[in-house]
């Protein structure tokens, strides 16, 4: 009677411990879906980010060393998770005088984690709209509107504005390019210069004056005259027809030479801190350093120790290169690269990255 007992009791604790583990694992499995969403997010997040700054520096670091660039966007990244368990118990009878009745209980579990990501290289017309196409400069001078720092912009953007250049590497900047662009910058900041859209395909941007004598600083005449006279404008003129080109074709008109993402990057390029050796070797050309007004808005050392705290590093050719996480400048230049280069995206992955979550 002992040993009915004791199944008896041992019976009753197996189907209680049954009930709870089994209601547990119910209630992890149902639970886990949504605590994957804020961990899956920003880590994958955190990982494309990180990885798009390596391979636009790692670019700009081979075009220095005469290489073509390479491009492969992240398409679509899709994790599937899968939790599956078990649960059994069991009891034992033994009719021995010494033997004891016995009884087991046990669970077990499966996880898997199965990411899938989808890799597409930029190539063909795609290569050639998002990285060879120069940026229109109606485009451009609706950022600079919109509040984007006048300087960086045309310093990154614009090769020439009628006829007065900026710096092309190995050659200096015109002097009076950069004092354009503070003046431009300065009358922008008075609400003096603005754009007018054009309205349909085959109508130019216009660039307007805001000339109200009443208010006009004695700062603002100067800037007015000196872009006039700087850009060989009319002086009772104040509305100007933005084109694109060298030089302009009639009066009143600011043709402006924008240049392509590429182009950008090769300009970028000249300005890295190559090591000396290698110049020396004939593997790259000498650095170029900019002394013009405001100077050099992008430095990326060479080092042949890791970097401590990095803004972005990559290692190529036996050593790192790599841009001062204190270098603001340098950070501001390569933030805007970026994202000039992501508005020049054409296609599906213009929309990024698809992000699927399954179990």
């Amino acid at each position: 009677m002992g040993g009915m007992k004791s199944v008896s009791l041992y019976l009753k604790v197996a189907r209680k411990c049954h009930l709870v583990l089994l209601t547990s694992l119910l209630a992890s499995c149902s639970g886990y879906g949504p605590q994957t969403i804020a961990r899956d997010h920003m880590d994958y997040g955190i990982s494309i980010h990180k990885s798009l700054k390596q391979q636009l520096l790692g670019n700009i670091v081979r075009l220095r060393y005469l290489e073509a660039p390479v491009f492969v966007d992240v398409s679509s990244v899709i994790n599937q998770y899968s939790v599956s368990g078990n649960i059994n118990a069991g009891v034992g009878f033994n009719n021995s005088f010494f033997g004891g009745d016995t009884g087991a209980i046990g669970a077990g579990g499966r996880w898997e984690d199965r990411p899938t990501i989808t890799y597409v290289p930029i190539s063909g017309q795609k290569f050639t709209q998002s990285l060879l196409t120069p940026i229109p400069p109606e485009a451009l001078f609706a950022l600079v509107q919109s509040g984007w720092p006048a300087d960086l912009m045309f310093r990154l953007t614009v090769s020439a504005m009628n006829g007065i250049e900026d710096a092309n590497p190995p050659h200096q900047a015109d002097p009076k390019f950069r004092e354009l662009l503070a003046v431009w910058k300065r009358l922008r900041d008075a609400r003096v210069i603005g754009l007018r859209r054009s309205a349909g395909p085959k109508e130019n941007a216009k660039i307007i004056l805001y000339v109200a004598e009443a208010k006009v600083t004695e700062q603002t005449r100067k800037d007015l005259k000196m872009l006039r006279e700087t850009l060989g404008l009319r002086a009772e003129a104040s509305t100007f027809t933005l084109a694109y080109g060298l030089i302009p074709d009639q009066p009143d008109e600011i043709a402006v030479l924008t240049i392509s993402i590429l182009d950008i990057m090769i300009d970028l390029a000249h300005q890295i801190d190559a090591p000396q050796e290698h110049i020396d070797e004939g593997r790259t050309y000498p650095t170029f350093v900019d002394i013009g007004m405001g100077g050099p808005l992008f430095t990326v050392h060479s080092s042949k120790e890791e970097p401590e705290m990095p803004y972005v590093a990559i290692r190529e050719r036996g050593y790192w290169f790599y841009i001062d996480d204190r270098d603001l400048i340098s950070k501001r230049t390569f933030g805007v690269l970026q994202i000039l280069l992501s508005l020049t995206d054409v296609g599906d992955t213009a929309r990024g990255p698809v992000i699927s979550i399954g179990g």
